[in-house]
């Protein structure tokens, strides 16, 4: 009887350490998912940046001049950096709003905020980019004061 309790408990104890390092392997496995789609992410922004006659498909800078035009896709690599560290856990809540912070600090990243915040919340497909989001929203209103309409609604920033 008493082998029996012992043996059981072995194979729950087996069982559970096999679980618990699936779950850990399905965690590194997302992470480095993550974060090796932020570095294709951040090369085809740099090739962009570097060779002009890619700038075309973003159609949505032409207003732009050109210095404007690469200011923004840098300022977009970074957030979309941090957004990846961010959803990975190396970098926090604390170090977004500091970060966004500083961007936020200069007019033309505020300008730059209001300009892609409508449409980075729409690409905010789950929760974690969502928390990222509103951590954006909240280092705006701390550098600016100002709180601005929820996206979508129509109203303009």
């Amino acid at each position: 009887m008493r082998s029996n309790r012992v043996m059981t408990a072995a194979l729950f104890t087996i069982a559970g350490t096999g679980i618990a390092h699936l779950i850990l392997s399905e965690r590194r496995h997302r992470d480095w998912t993550v974060l090796e789609s932020a570095r294709i992410h951040q090369r085809l922004l740099a090739t962009q940046v570097e060779r002009p006659g890619l700038r075309e498909i973003w159609g949505s800078l032409t207003p732009l001049d050109p210095r404007e035009r690469r200011l923004h896709v840098h300022r977009n690599a970074w957030v979309a950096a941090w957004e990846a560290l961010h959803r990975v856990g190396t970098l926090s809540a604390d170090g977004v709003h500091d970060a966004a912070g500083a961007l936020f600090a200069t007019p033309e990243g505020r300008e730059w905020w209001i300009r892609v915040r409508e449409r980075r919340a729409h690409a905010a497909s789950d929760g974690c980019g969502r928390r990222f989001h509103r951590l954006l929203e909240a280092a705006y209103q701390a550098e600016t004061g100002a709180v601005l309409p929820q996206p979508g609604s129509g109203t303009a920033g």
